[in-house]
């Protein structure tokens, strides 16, 4: 890098919460570009200087610590482009806003060394300063001026990562401005005074333009004879991809093809992870579930297992390309396709027509994949070589299982809903809306034909309710007797006659 001092401004995403959530910086100088992605939380950064039609040269750390000299591992500009848009993408959420003022940086090269430097103005007579120190360690100091107080002070602490380092700087401001006055001078009112934040709510500035979307070069990539064929190798001398031996023309026609950005690379050998070193490798880094795109959950039932289908066969074909070939020499596409089939069936899962026991468990198979997902990431990350077919078995077989049981779990809860029990009013209000049921017609012939049926009169006529006459035993017993009498005399009659 360039002998003369030269400042590079640094554009900061959450400039005004207590910890930034991206420091970004690019710019020409120092004899070509540069290019830096800091991510203060999660203690990673980036520091890329490009010189035209060279390798981009390239200095990163996942301890938190400053850039403490130039840059120096080798590496593709393409790759060196790819680990610079995967850094600054998918921030943190924002986090707390509680003191007052922003932060400002600038990254600074001296000598060829490259420092940082942060600062925020939390009240008018205090200042934060965050400076990195040769060794990439921070140190935080606190100017007190002498300005409403009986004397100026300075506090100042080190500490290894930049989020440790604010936090303990913050804890400076609140020790030296409290010997006189209270927190409140420096820390937004809205953050401690509720009344106040409620009539007058804070609001947060826009994100600013990513400046490193200006960092660009380009690869070149070109077609080399090896032993058992021929290869393209990019700028490093990474292979690329292979060729048989007869195929010349084809390695230098897809050669040509990359250099000129019209071609995606074929394969990413497990070299390109030598060119980062300190855990990161352009190419070969696989990106988080989190930053894979997940599609929409289905809601229809031919949708969900029409997806459900496409899951499962989607999964055999990964297991079946894992135990080929294919499996050990395109690691890194493969647990890419991974990646997004797992996205895939986390959105068949969280289909609102599943729930159960059975959802329960699918959950519980992308949980696993997803674990050997990310075991297999940080393994490449930290420039190993994982078990890649094992980890594909072990993804495609879960994800294979969660679709199956996603897919019953959303049939039996589509069935739920459909054949669901109605209240007691619904049922009630079913059955008064019905009509009243047909007579019972015989099936017994009437003859002679029944008279058609007259009205019933609702009151028994007067003679029937007249009252019955008492019973005499008496004179019932003489009237029997009398009949008797009668009978005998005209059977005699009968038989006289004869």
């Amino acid at each position: 890098m360039s002998t003369n001092p030269e400042k590079f401004r640094l554009t900061i995403t959450g400039a005004d919460e207590d910890v930034p959530r991206l420091l970004l910086c690019w710019g020409r100088g120092c004899g070509g570009e540069v290019a830096f992605v800091m991510r203060p939380r999660d203690n990673t950064a980036l520091l890329v200087h490009q010189v035209k039609r060279e390798p981009a040269k390239v200095w990163r750390t996942d301890l938190g610590l400053a850039p403490s000299h130039p840059p120096e591992l080798d590496a593709a500009p393409a790759e060196a482009v790819n680990e610079v848009k995967r850094l600054r993408s998918n921030p943190p959420p924002a986090g707390p806003a509680t003191l007052r003022g922003k932060w400002v940086g600038t990254l600074l090269c001296t000598d060829g060394k490259p420092s940082i430097t942060l600062e925020r103005k939390v009240a008018s007579y205090g200042t934060l300063r965050l400076t990195s120190k040769p060794d990439g360690r921070w140190t935080a100091t606190f100017d007190r001026a002498g300005k409403w107080f009986s004397q100026a002070k300075q506090a100042s602490v080190e500490r290894t990562a930049l989020a440790e380092a604010i936090t303990a700087g913050m804890g400076l401001v609140v020790g030296l401005v409290s010997e006189a006055c209270s927190f409140r001078d420096t820390h937004r009112r809205n953050t401690v005074d509720a009344d106040f934040a409620a009539q007058h709510p804070y609001t947060a500035p826009k994100d600013p333009k990513d400046p490193t979307d200006r960092y660009q070069p380009k690869s070149s990539f070109r077609a080399v004879e090896q032993a058992d064929g021929w290869a393209v190798i990019n700028d490093v001398g990474s292979v690329v991809t292979t060729f048989g031996t007869r195929e010349k023309g084809k390695a230098t026609k897809h050669a040509s093809a990359l250099s000129r950005g019209k071609a995606p690379a074929a394969t990413v050998s497990p070299e390109i992870a030598d060119g980062f070193g300190l855990g990161g490798m352009p190419g070969v880094a696989l990106a988080p579930l989190s930053a894979i795109p997940m599609p929409d959950s289905p809601s229809c039932p031919a949708s969900v297992a029409n997806i459900a289908s496409a899951t499962e066969k989607e999964a055999a074909a990964l297991q079946e390309l894992s135990n080929s070939l294919w499996g050990s020499t395109e690691a890194p596409a493969l647990l890419h396709r991974a990646g997004n089939l797992l996205r895939h069936a986390e959105a068949l899962v969280k289909s609102p027509l599943c729930s159960g026991k059975e959802q329960k468990m699918a959950w519980e198979d992308l949980r696993r994949a997803a674990d050997a997902y990310t075991q297999a990431r940080g393994a490449l990350g930290r420039g190993e070589k994982p078990d890649i077919v094992t980890t594909l078995r072990r993804i495609s077989e879960r994800v294979s299982l969660a679709a199956a049981r996603a897919a019953k779990s959303c049939a039996a809860g589509q069935q739920k809903i459909t054949l669901a029990p109605r209240s007691a009013d619904a049922i009630a209000a079913g059955i008064s809306r019905r009509e009243a049921p047909a007579p019972t017609v015989s099936m017994q012939p009437v003859w002679p034909p029944a008279a058609p049926p007259m009205a019933v009169p609702t009151k028994t006529p007067r003679a029937k309710r007249e009252k019955s006459p008492e019973v005499d035993p008496a004179k019932d017993q003489a009237l029997v007797n009398a009949f008797a009498d009668a009978i005998k005399q005209a059977a005699s009659q009968m038989g006289g006659g004869a």
